[in-house]
């Protein structure tokens, strides 16, 4: 992997965290960033185990990165909630007449 791999994937998954923690605000900040950095890390580590790519920019490794982020900050925006399960039940419920 080399410094360009590496700061594309940092750039992308950051780029891409943030866009999807700005499309729902129940998510904390930090999740879809990481999520989105970890996802386009690993695309390029699959892209260059999966072909001989030269070393530096790589439009294939570039579209695998933008598709592994893309696909992790949505699986994180959707599934992410920051209440508990005892915050979700309604008053009824939280008052034991369930």
């Amino acid at each position: 992997m080399t410094v360009t791999s590496l700061v594309t994937a940092v750039a992308v998954g950051v780029a891409l965290g943030v866009a999807g923690r700005l499309a729902r605000r129940g998510v904390p900040f930090w999740l879809p960033p990481a999520a989105g950095v970890g996802a386009a890390v690993f695309a390029t580590v699959v892209a260059r185990i999966a072909a001989d790519l030269p070393s530096g920019f790589s439009a294939g490794e570039f579209t695998l990165q933008v598709l592994f982020a893309a696909g992790a900050v949505a699986a994180v925006v959707v599934t992410a909630d920051r209440h508990t399960p005892a915050e979700r039940r309604s008053p009824a419920e939280k008052e034991g007449l369930r």
